[in-house]
């Protein structure tokens, strides 16, 4: 791939933390950092200028949901998913990979149901029943036609709920799917970075033969996979710790569908995490759960939220935290939020989304600085002593 690379700028003396700087065609992301989730292309609400103005660096989109709407020729005639949103920065695409092994149990349209074997999975629409199909080579092709910066092999993720042998069938069939998604990529000549996955759940035999799996075949970058990365802070923890200590520093590591709060970034981080997703952040935010800082009673507790829906809000003239700089907490009151809120306005939505961005990106920004000065050790303390 052209013009990408990881620079590993410094490690942490106490933890398995350390601060980068992953360079794309289209921009630099400074590690750790939070990529904000545009599944459909867009990250509801926001525009650029508002992802950009909360610091913003990537944005990771959805394979599945694209594939089905609009569609990888509407994307294509675009010039890729990039100029299709209006979003001139790096950018990340997952393999659809777990949307076709989980999320099709949600489906009301049609009465058929997924059908996953070594070849690929075979399902129906969400949108209008339609039989579908993706393999591993044709998840590696939309992706390509999407033309993010970096993408994701293939997988069948294991689910903490299923049978030892469904997870074993997974595990087994993901190896297979992953070398076949690096052959894809390789015979497509694509100038996009190739992430492997790496699975196992808490079983370190298993992630570690995945981590070398992935090292051997020769991918760009490593992806923490399935339910247990962003369970809850300790299993994340408990996970990553199975293969942290064998990190490579000239890969880049993302954990997939991180916890979306500072306890979980914390744990990732800690054990070698250099970029992660979350779609509970924006969501949360829509809902009117925001997050807010330890100097605003913001603790393990609370897990650093509030509801601003809650009545305490009405006639507040305070901002929804003391010492944030984003454009909602310098703007409005807690009291107009809430009242936004009660009336069902979707600038109500647009706001809170600003601030839970602009909170992830800040403290990501602020564990770097940590790293890079030598006290990442107290800052997590520091926080998470709250």
């Amino acid at each position: 791939m052209d013009n990408f690379h990881f620079e590993l700028i410094k490690k942490d003396k106490k933890t398995r933390a350390r601060a980068g700087i992953i360079y794309t065609p289209h921009g630099k992301i400074e590690t750790p950092a939070f990529s904000v989730v545009g599944t459909r292309a867009s990250v509801k609400g926001l525009d650029e200028a508002d992802l950009k103005n909360a610091g913003s660096q990537v944005v990771l989109a959805n394979t599945y949901h694209l594939y089905l709407r609009p569609g990888v020729n509407i994307i294509k005639d675009f010039g890729g998913i990039r100029k299709f949103m209006n979003w001139n920065g790096p950018m990340i695409t997952d393999s659809g990979g777990y949307q076709v092994s989980y999320l099709w149990s949600g489906i009301k349209k049609s009465t058929k149901s997924v059908e996953v074997t070594d070849k690929g999975a075979i399902f129906p629409s969400y949108i209008d029943g339609s039989i579908c199909q993706i393999t591993p080579e044709e998840s590696i092709r939309i992706q390509k036609i999407l033309g993010a910066d970096i993408v994701m092999a293939f997988d069948q993720p294991i689910k903490l709920s299923n049978s030892q042998k469904l997870n074993d069938s997974a595990i087994k069939r993901t190896f297979d799917w992953e070398e076949r998604s690096y052959k894809e990529h390789v015979k497509s000549n694509s100038k996009q970075a190739l992430y492997g996955i790496l699975h196992g759940g808490l079983n370190k035999k298993i992630r570690k033969k995945f981590l070398d799996f992935i090292l051997k075949i020769g991918f760009d970058g490593i992806a923490f996979g399935d339910e247990t990365i962003g369970a809850d802070p300790e299993i994340t923890a408990k996970a990553m710790e199975t293969v942290s200590e064998y990190l490579p520093d000239d890969k880049p590591v993302h954990a997939l569908g991180l916890g979306g709060g500072p306890a979980g970034i914390f744990a990732g981080v800690a054990n070698g995490m250099d970029t992660f997703d979350n779609t509970g952040i924006t969501r949360m935010a829509r809902s009117g759960t925001l997050f807010i800082y330890p100097e605003d009673g913001g603790n393990k507790s609370n897990k650093y939220r509030l509801n601003i829906k809650n009545s305490k809000f009405k006639s507040s003239k305070k901002p929804i935290s003391k010492i944030c700089t984003c454009y909602t907490c310098m703007k409005y009151s807690a009291a107009y939020i809430h009242h936004l809120n009660l009336n069902d306005d979707p600038l109500a939505a647009r706001l809170q989304t600003i601030h839970n961005v602009h909170y992830i990106n800040n403290l990501m920004k602020e564990i770097r600085i940590s790293i890079l000065e030598g006290c990442f050790e107290s800052l997590m303390k520091n926080w998470l002593s709250a």
